[in-house]
């Protein structure tokens, strides 16, 4: 019996001197307590709760960091079109008051003259308004003028024994104008001093229907 009880208390101490070893593997820092699968799977979950609240502080900050730029972006762009008003606002009003100056520029020039005023009517020596005959002088006699001889006074004709008329008017215009072009290239040979008189006497010939209308009105 004394041998038994000496072999178990031998067994004890060395059972015990092995787990020890064995629970001070785990760290020189101190006596720890070996892991079990349950205590494993809390800090695995620890970690991932862990995780978890990490992740949705990022999105939370994430999310507030996109408002923040939006608006920013929504008072950029409300600032940029407020600017473009006001521009738009500014050009209008400059626009506006070059049209009120230029209107009160206008007001102060003198009327333009009529047509009659700047061009003066054929003498009495040179066109018969009664009869419509015309008096052509000889730098407008030449066979290059013909046509627009003959068309000038048949309109005076007309003229004289129906009224003036925008019909006839517009023929006599248009008719001189045609004899100008034909005089301008005559106008080496005649010279400055033959050229200048034929040239006034056709300008006053292309009033003519105007004159004769006017003098109607009154």
């Amino acid at each position: 019996m004394g041998r038994w009880c000496v072999f178990l208390a031998s067994a004890m101490v060395a059972f015990s001197g092995a787990t020890c070893r064995a629970q001070w593997y785990g760290g020189w820092a101190g006596y720890t307590e070996p892991a079990t699968p349950y205590s494993a799977a809390l800090g695995s979950q620890a970690q991932m709760t862990m995780a978890q609240g990490a992740a949705a502080e990022s999105y939370a900050n994430a999310a507030i960091t996109n408002e923040q730029a939006r608006s920013v972006y929504l008072e950029n762009e409300a600032r940029f079109i407020q600017l473009r008003r006001d521009n738009r606002d500014a050009k209008d009003a400059r626009e506006d008051q070059k049209k009120q100056e230029q209107k009160a520029r206008a007001a102060l020039r003198p009327p333009p003259k009529r047509i009659t005023e700047l061009y003066p009517r054929l003498s009495s020596d040179q066109i018969d308004t009664l009869t419509g005959e015309i008096h052509w002088p000889g730098c407008l006699m030449g066979s290059d003028y013909a046509e627009g001889r003959k068309s000038v006074e048949d309109a005076l004709r007309t003229q004289a024994e129906y009224g003036p008329s925008d019909r006839t008017s517009k023929i006599i215009h248009d008719a001189s104008h045609r004899m100008m072009l034909v005089l301008s290239g005559d106008y080496k040979s005649l010279g400055p001093a033959d050229y200048a008189p034929c040239r006034r006497f056709l300008t006053s010939l292309s009033v003519e229907g105007d004159h004769a209308q006017e003098a109607l009105r009154k």
